[in-house]
């Protein structure tokens, strides 16, 4: 595990944390002012990719310096708003409507030390799907921002040219999407899974991403979350009731339907990887 400490006075600013892959849905909306949405990322993790993000929850010894709110709270600005106690601006504290709870480092300004957890082996992590009694509510939010990113990657990787789909998950989540953004006409480029314990074989591969690296499966096209890789894969939900509850005794006696019956991809995320390729 690492602990992450000003880079000005080595002040430890963190609680020990392990690496897992960077979010899709980082930096995208959700919602409005009646819905505020949760971390990032769950307690005791970071993720990196130049920067380090953290959940607040996790961090250590740093005050406001700073206050810039869109809605109900503070998002990010040109400049940081949270400061070691040495006065060395740091970090970004976003935690505002819409916006998923997050701290993010600024490039230079923190070092991890300790040391990282080893990589674990793909055959370390389940790839079966989430338990059906997940209480986890924002499962769907996620996936459907995680399919829009993918979508987008697809199209991008298409290169204008149709996308193809079987039957199937991959159908059902993507081929309105495709057909949308790309309207049949012309040689299409087929789209098939590929991963752990799935062969495919198609002009593009989807693959998952390495839950702890964030490292694409070998060979793919497109890498996208694990989450998502498993629903396409395996076509497993979280059962969650209407109430957003889980009660053990009510599953066993009245056993209650998966939610959501469709992922739709985010189109705001798709637009947004789309608008990066220019």
């Amino acid at each position: 595990m690492v602990v992450f400490e000003c880079a000005g006075c080595g002040a430890a600013l963190t609680a020990a944390l392990t690496q897992v892959d960077r979010p899709d849905h980082e930096g995208i909306e959700w919602g409005n002012s009646t819905s505020f949405t949760p971390p990032l990322l769950a307690d005791g993790t970071y993720a990196a990719q130049g920067d380090f993000l953290v959940a607040p929850g996790d961090v250590r010894g740093l005050s406001w310096i700073g206050y810039e709110g869109y809605c109900c709270g503070v998002n990010a600005s040109a400049e940081p708003n949270l400061a070691c106690a040495c006065g060395r601006p740091v970090a970004t504290r976003v935690d505002d409507c819409s916006f998923w709870q997050v701290v993010e480092f600024a490039p230079g300004a923190v070092r991890p030390v300790g040391s990282p957890e080893p990589v674990r082996p793909w055959e370390d992590f389940d790839w079966n799907g989430p338990s059906p009694e997940d209480g986890d509510l924002w499962w769907e939010r996620r996936v459907e921002i995680a399919a829009g990113v993918a979508a987008g990657r697809v199209l991008r990787a298409a290169e204008g040219a149709p996308v193809s789909v079987p039957d199937g998950p991959l159908a059902a989540v993507f081929r309105r999407a495709f057909d949308e953004w790309r309207p049949p006409g012309g040689a299409p480029k087929s789209l098939a899974l590929a991963g752990p314990g799935v062969t495919g074989e198609a002009d593009l591969l989807l693959v998952p991403r390495h839950p702890q690296t964030g490292q694409a499966w070998p060979g793919g096209s497109v890498a996208v979350s694990a989450e998502l890789w498993v629903l396409l894969a395996r076509d497993v939900r979280p059962v969650l009731p209407r109430t957003g509850g889980q009660w053990a005794d009510s599953l066993r006696d009245v056993p209650m339907p998966p939610r959501p019956h469709d992922v739709v991809p985010a189109h705001w995320a798709i637009r947004r990887v789309l608008r990066e390729q220019r």
